[in-house]
């Protein structure tokens, strides 16, 4: 069941990198174009030493580091996504060295365990991603984790019995790139897996075990090898252009709210103005200004100068409005030419204003307000209707 699940995992990254890369139009990355299936792709092989940890404190492990010191070699197929982002299919193989721990059961001698590993990895260029891709760099350095399935112990002359179990993988491999197609290779890698997978003459009795290993070797890189930009300079100027052009216009609308903000405020200052005066009318009582009539009229009985009860009560009425007023009253006499002298009308017109005068004065009207003049026959006081009746009078304005 395990190798099935391992068969899955193997066909599932292939696929993504597949369905990852044969787009129509390019893929963009950090301003490059993800490449067609078919390219950045490398195969490599490598051989070095590792070392298999068993015990819970390397001090506790049976014999010294060369005494356990094994080889192993690896082979691998590579496909680069992105600059930053791989995947790798690897097969490593070599023999573990160990002494038991038992040696009352299994002697002192040296076990010679040979092992495969078959995983799966996620590399992580960390030089492109942050220092940026670079076709001419020389130096990479590139994480790894990673996932697969170990066996153990399958020839007769191993010990124990043929054992396996998944494994987990962490490591870092050291790119030195010497020519466009070459590149020499340092792995530095650890993977871990549960101790009772291992045979049990070099059991120590922990949880896990964990295998180290140094490899040196070279890879080789076929068809397209580098990242082609995403956009040429014309694009770049022109998206560049397009900033520039925006940013003006954000300054541009920036101010016409600033205006627009202030507009507001100025507004919405006047509206409570407004609002404070329209109160301000509503509690505010509001003040009567005392009417002052403009003139006044009385009619005399003719040749006579006294003042009817009639004439008193049209006076009356004039009294108790001008008493409402500061203003200076001029009181004029007048007479009709119909009847009597010139002479006689002068002296009538005379009479008839001095009373009223008299009587305004009398009726509490400040003396200095009044003014008396009279014009005999000379002039008309009505000229409609036609008639000596309505000349017979005084005038007070």
């Amino acid at each position: 069941m395990r190798r099935y699940l391992f068969s899955l995992m193997v066909l599932v990254m292939a696929a993504t990198s597949a369905v990852a890369q044969e787009w129509e139009k390019p893929l963009r990355w950090r301003g490059f174009e993800t490449n067609r299936f078919w390219d950045n792709w490398e195969i490599s092989a490598a051989g070095g030493n590792a070392i298999l940890q068993v015990s819970k404190n390397m001090k506790d492990e049976p014999g010294t580091f060369f005494d356990r010191n094994g080889w192993n070699a690896n082979v691998a197929l590579t496909k680069w996504i992105v600059p930053t982002l791989g995947m790798r299919l690897q097969v490593d193989g070599g023999e573990f060295r160990n002494y038991s721990f038992n040696k009352a059961a299994y002697g002192d001698g040296l076990f010679k365990t040979p092992y495969i590993y078959v995983h799966g990895d996620i590399l992580v260029n960390m030089s492109n991603w942050i220092g940026g891709y670079r076709s001419d760099r020389v130096y990479s350095a590139v994480s790894y984790l990673g996932c697969g399935y170990t066996a153990m112990s399958w020839t007769k002359k191993s010990a124990g019995t043929y054992n396996g179990e998944f494994a987990a993988t962490l490591g870092l491999l050291n790119k030195f790139h010497i020519t466009p197609q070459w590149d020499i290779e340092l792995d530095l890698r650890t993977w871990m897996f549960a101790e009772k997978s291992l045979p049990a003459e070099i059991q120590s009795g922990g949880r896990y075990a964990f295998a180290l290993s140094a490899s040196l070797g070279v890879a080789y890189r076929f068809n397209q090898r580098v990242w082609t930009p995403a956009y040429s300079q014309v694009d770049v100027d022109g998206y560049l252009a397009a900033i520039v052009t925006l940013e003006e216009q954000l300054i541009i609308a920036d101010g016409a709210l600033n205006a627009a903000g202030a507009k507001v405020v100025s507004l919405e200052n006047d509206n409570k103005r407004l609002k404070d005066e329209l109160e301000a009318c509503k509690s505010k009582q509001p003040v009567v200004e005392p009417m002052c009539t403009g003139e006044g009229v009385v009619f005399f009985t003719i040749g006579e100068a006294t003042l009817t009860d009639y004439a008193k009560a049209t006076l009356d009425t004039y009294i108790t409005m001008a008493k409402e007023c500061d203003g200076n009253i001029v009181i004029t006499g007048y007479a009709d030419k119909e009847t009597g002298s010139a002479q006689r009308n002068e002296q009538l017109s005379m009479e008839r204003a001095e009373a009223v005068a008299a009587y305004l004065s009398e009726m509490g009207i400040d003396a200095e307000r009044l003014t008396t003049k009279w014009v005999g026959d000379t002039e008309a006081a009505f000229t409609s209707p036609d008639t000596p009746l309505v000349n017979r009078c005084v005038i007070i304005k």
